[in-house]
């Protein structure tokens, strides 16, 4: 059988690209290396953004905690805010993306587990993807199967190790007489240049980490665990790393057949580090470029493909390249900026505003112009 679609990696860009190219009715298969649900390196977090992209509610029983609250430290600085709508939920990954690739399926996907790509080869008439168990072939390829993507050599250079960040994380148990935990996120700055580490409230837990660019992460395992021990977590359970793709960086994300998405194509927030957001953008973005072209008949070349680059780039990629700017600037100044956003409220109640979706880097990059002369003026 020879697919419309196929889709590589069952992650939340694969799941809801898969979910979408079947629900307009092409022949869709997700080949995924893993067997869900599978543990995975995240801090599961999912802001109010990201999930007015999904077109589907998230079920209640998924989140485990819902935070309005945020509070970050630096040094012997401290910041809380309040607002009065959630800005984040946080969730299981293992949960949360079985609930995504059983949308899939129920629209129509039919879903391949513990079956790794090996090889992807374009040709005229169709693309034929190699697995450890098998070949097959369709009309398009969407690669979603993370940084280290196997469809993505068709497309475009391995990732550049200054384009890369670094982070560990783990499940630590917290006790009952937490209960500020619920509805609070925790933000630690100065650990680390160019990072940051997170506590995050889950059910009968914590999910703890620490991330860094992959130029600054040198020691970053050993302080995480001098992290958990000076914060007082209780004992910490085995860490876990993962590779983070800097967004905001123009990569080719498509070739003849090609689509990539997700981490795959180095759609990630460089100032946060928010992934799940542009992954379902993109994945969803990559869906509707496949229907359309195939509805029509089109060339799946990289010219008509172009598209995909352009809608990406209009819907996220110009905030993503803003976030880049702002993050460099943290690089270059962390003291000073820094210092400045822990001396007045400003800074972090427009930051959540992006993750409440309210507004973007664009607009932030603008607001940091006009005022920071005047916020820098009010630490000296």
């Amino acid at each position: 059988m020879r697919y419309d679609v196929i889709v590589v990696g069952a992650g939340p860009a694969g799941a809801v690209a898969a979910r979408d190219c079947a629900g307009a009715g092409l022949e869709t298969m997700i080949l995924e290396k893993e067997y869900h649900p599978r543990p995975k390196t995240c801090a599961g977090g999912i802001t109010a953004a990201a999930m007015g992209l999904l077109g589907a509610a998230l079920p209640p029983e998924i989140v485990e905690a819902r935070c309005s609250s945020f509070r970050g430290f630096y040094g012997d600085r401290v910041m809380e805010i309040d607002l009065e709508q959630d800005f984040m939920v946080l969730v299981s990954r293992e949960i949360f993306d079985q609930w995504l690739i059983s949308l899939a399926q129920s629209a129509g996907a039919e879903l391949k587990q513990g079956e790794r790509v090996t090889a992807v080869a374009a040709g005229e008439r169709e693309v034929t993807v190699s697995t450890t168990k098998g070949v097959y072939s369709g009309l398009l390829v969407i690669g979603a199967d993370g940084v280290n993507s196997t469809v993505a050599k068709t497309v475009r250079k391995p990732f550049n190790k200054k384009d890369l960040a670094f982070c560990v994380c783990a499940d630590v148990a917290r006790g009952e007489e937490e209960g500020g935990w619920r509805e609070a996120i925790e933000i630690h700055y100065g650990q680390l240049p160019m990072g940051y580490s997170w506590v995050f409230p889950k059910r009968g837990r914590l999910s703890a980490g620490m991330g860094s660019w992959l130029t600054n992460a040198s020691g970053l395992k050993e302080a995480f665990s001098n992290f958990l021990k000076g914060r007082g977590i209780l004992e910490e359970q085995r860490s876990k790393g993962g590779f983070i793709p800097l967004g905001g960086i123009a990569r080719p994300t498509v070739s003849d057949r090609v689509i990539l998405a997700g981490d795959a194509a180095g759609y990630t927030d460089p100032f946060t580090g928010e992934g799940i957001r542009y992954a379902v953008a993109s994945g969803r973005l990559a869906a509707a470029t496949a229907a359309s072209l195939i509805s029509r008949g089109a060339p799946l070349t990289r010219l008509h493909l172009g598209v995909y680059e352009r809608n990406c780039y209009q819907q996220f990629g110009s905030d993503l390249k803003a976030a880049l700017f702002i993050a460099r600037m943290f690089q270059y100044f962390p003291k000073a900026l820094l210092g400045m956003y822990f001396s007045c409220r400003e800074p972090f109640e427009q930051s959540l505003q992006i993750l409440l979706g309210q507004t973007g880097y664009r607009q932030f990059y603008r607001w940091l112009l006009w005022h920071t002369p005047g916020m820098l003026r009010r630490c000296i």
